[in-house]
């Protein structure tokens, strides 16, 4: 029988179509293998050697001595060379008729994860991995100084399907000058929850996902890799600090290095149970300036399934495997 899940924090409607349940082999890519990548493209403007084909660098790990935009990083950030915003402009709205609208002020970077155009978070090593990640605190410290800047996004896109136009590793970052509708709908929803039951609705999911098992795909010391109950997509993962934690860049080097790995062995799951998915990976902190409560997370998406005219006209998704299954499957990976 189909079910429909609420989300316990937006109480968004998801429907879990079991009776359509598919298994990890079903999802497998079947195109012809692609021919192994190489550690240099030369083509490639995230390739160690091709700094000049980027924007100059803003920041970087590199070997001690070497200028920027040289050889000898580690982990490089870059301004988007097509950004979706702009950094500098006029905040102040402005009316067109019976519309509204603004400069659209922002900053929009890339985080390119290493040198070697051939690595990926799956494969990579955990050092390198981790330095990656070092690096996403270090803009998202480094960029919350910035007063104009109300939300810092930091996403992966990986594979065409989730939208990469690039192959090289790398995340983005943007920094908004508002609080986007999925946020918001966060902060609400765990505002409602905190009113009417006492206690913050990851509280309460920690309990109740530790107590039954059937979702956790995997605990550490500090955090919880789970499929989420009303996961709106297939194989959707989630992970969670057992402790609330406000802000990602909060997070001490032995908690970040717990993280970063506890990540790569999501990643690497999914990369086994379903032969390399497109995904995209989504990392929520507090919003800059934000004093209410907050708890950091990041959600997992494999890109498996095409929102149709219902999803879009709706709202509503449609899961047509069951979270339960999910992580079963992604345990025994």
């Amino acid at each position: 029988m189909p079910e429909i899940r609420w989300d316990i924090i937006t109480e968004e409607r998801v429907i879990i179509a079991t009776e359509r349940s598919r298994r990890p082999h079903d999802f497998k890519k079947t195109e012809t293998p692609a021919e192994p990548k190489p550690e240099f493209a030369p083509n490639c403007p995230f390739c160690v050697g091709n700094e000049a084909m980027t924007p100059p660098e803003v920041d970087a790990f590199r070997e001690a001595g070497t200028p920027p935009n040289t050889p000898g990083w580690r982990v490089r950030v870059v301004p988007n060379k097509f950004p979706a915003l702009a950094p500098e402009g006029n905040l102040q709205p402005r009316t067109q008729g019976i519309y509204t609208l603004s400069d659209g002020v922002g900053v929009h970077e890339v985080i390119i994860e290493t040198p070697r155009h051939n690595e990926s978070p799956v494969t990579m090593p955990l050092a390198q991995w981790t330095d990656a990640l070092r690096m996403y605190q270090r803009r998202l410290q480094v960029l919350s100084g910035d007063a104009r800047l109300k939300t810092i996004l930091i996403f992966r896109n990986e594979g065409k399907a989730a939208g990469a136009s690039l192959e090289h590793p790398h995340a983005q970052l943007v920094g908004l000058t508002f609080v986007p509708p999925v946020l918001q709908r966060h902060i609400e929803g765990v505002q409602r929850y905190r009113s009417r039951y006492g206690r913050h609705p990851f509280e309460a999911i920690v309990g109740q996902e530790l107590r039954e098992g059937v979702r956790v795909v995997r605990q550490t010391e500090r955090f919880l890799l789970y499929t989420p109950f009303a996961a709106r997509a297939p194989f959707e993962l989630a992970i969670l600090p057992l402790e609330p934690v406000a802000r990602f860049e909060q997070l001490p080097d032995e908690t970040l290095e717990e993280f970063a790995a506890l990540l790569q062995d999501a990643l690497r799951r999914l990369h086994t149970a379903l032969n390399d998915p497109p995904y995209n990976y989504m990392l929520f902190t507090a919003p800059n300036g934000y004093d209410g409560e907050f708890w950091l997370h990041l959600r997992i998406a494999p890109r498996l399934s095409i929102d149709a005219g219902f999803e879009l006209g709706s709202g509503v998704g449609i899961n047509i495997t069951a979270p339960e299954d999910a992580a079963r499957y992604l345990r025994e990976v």
